[in-house]
């Protein structure tokens, strides 16, 4: 039979006992478990009116999750590093060997959190300083991590407040990671970023990996180029190819959400030998969704070559394009080629026209923020 939330806490009333609900679980990934286990203990803390302050932003936090686990909360003078796992074994408390030797990551204290989906509910189990972690640690260089038993940890949360107050968390020296020239930066940010299904922090030794995601800037570098990658990889393989339309085929790209742009968008105006097709591209910023209409249409010229013009206007309802919309010419590894950014009142946007062979394949690229949208074409 299992217990409820209030049963359990009789029992172990030391640590700290959560509920989930079903809708926080859905399609969770490494990014939600960490987000679901720092919002629920704001919200803890929260209740219990004790301050705190998340140790990194919104966007600092996605850049990490990408390629990490772990969360960081700053609680008085302390800095906590949360290590969520779905797994049920309390045997030990593993973590990231980033949270213990990066001066910009490393915490006071490290607390084991384990989210059990099944029965909905979060355990905070048990905690350990930093200092008892790297001295009495196993650090294992397959993984990159330092592991303890669990009976090293200390399980009575009440007493982490009381070291807060006393402030008895002295850390470990931390060494200053290594000094990377930005060439050698942007090489390593450029092999990071190849598409795959692991985190790539185990693809180059630990200082090179370090210094890259130690350092903000370096680090969210590299989170835009693997987001943008991922998004070039993702693209769907186009069911029609551009030069279909000089024939007036526009079954299959009608299909695929090109409708004649006048359906969609402002007029706009147009040569009369272009052949023009338009696309609604929706994207989701925060909580706010920004629609604008991607045209792309295209001229017949001489020697199997066409003539490709691209703009972007605001969507019918809309007068003027988000300010700092850019679109891209991207290349297959998600490089910009040319760009164009919309200002403020900007009513359309274009980005030069170029000639190009039949059958030759490009990208185009639409963000604003961090969110994008990849459109694959055929000549």
């Amino acid at each position: 039979m299992l217990l409820n939330l209030e049963q359990i806490s009789a029992i172990d009333p030391t640590s700290i006992w959560l509920d989930i609900t079903p809708d926080e679980i859905t399609g969770i990934d490494n990014a939600q478990l960490n987000q679901l286990c720092l919002t629920k203990l704001q919200t803890w803390l929260t209740d219990r009116s004790i301050p705190h302050q998340p140790s990194f932003s919104n966007d600092e936090s996605s850049s990490i999750w990408d390629v990490v686990t772990g969360c960081a909360i700053n609680i008085g003078n302390l800095r906590l590093i949360l290590i969520p796992t779905e797994n049920l074994d309390r045997s030990e408390l593993r973590v990231p060997q980033e949270w213990v030797d990066l001066p910009n990551w490393v915490g006071d204290y490290y607390l084991g959190v384990q989210v059990d989906l099944d029965t909905q509910m979060m355990n905070i189990w048990g905690f350990v300083s930093h200092q008892t972690l790297k001295d009495r640690g196993r650090y294992a260089e397959i993984d990159r991590t330092y592991s303890l038993d669990s009976d090293l940890l200390i399980s009575n949360l009440d007493l982490l407040w009381i070291a807060e107050e006393l402030a008895l968390a002295p850390r470990n020296v931390v060494a200053e990671p290594l000094n990377l020239s930005l060439e050698r930066a942007l090489e390593l940010i450029q092999l990071l970023s190849q598409p795959s299904p692991y985190s790539p922090r185990l693809m180059v030794g630990f200082a090179e990996w370090g210094a890259i995601v130690n350092n903000p800037n370096l680090r969210s570098q590299l989170y835009q180029a693997r987001i943008q990658k991922a998004a070039i990889v993702q693209a769907p393989n186009p069911t029609f190819r551009l030069v279909d339309w000089l024939q007036q085929e526009f079954t299959n790209a009608l299909a695929s959400g090109w409708e004649s742009y006048r359906s969609v968008a402002v007029m706009s105006p147009a040569h009369n030998s272009t052949i023009e097709r338009a696309k609604l591209i929706d994207l989701q910023v925060d909580l706010n969704c920004h629609t604008v209409v991607l045209l792309v249409g295209i001229i017949p010229e001489a020697n199997e070559r066409v003539r490709v013009i691209v703009r972007v206007h605001p969507a019918i309802g809309s007068r003027y394009l988000p300010p700092q919309l850019q679109l891209s010419y991207v290349d297959p590894d998600g490089n910009s080629l040319r760009t164009v950014t919309a200002r403020t009142n900007d009513d359309y946007i274009q980005l030069p026209a170029y000639t190009c062979p039949v059958g030759m394949e490009f990208y185009l690229q639409l963000q604003l923020d961090n969110a994008r949208s990849i459109e694959r074409f055929i000549v």
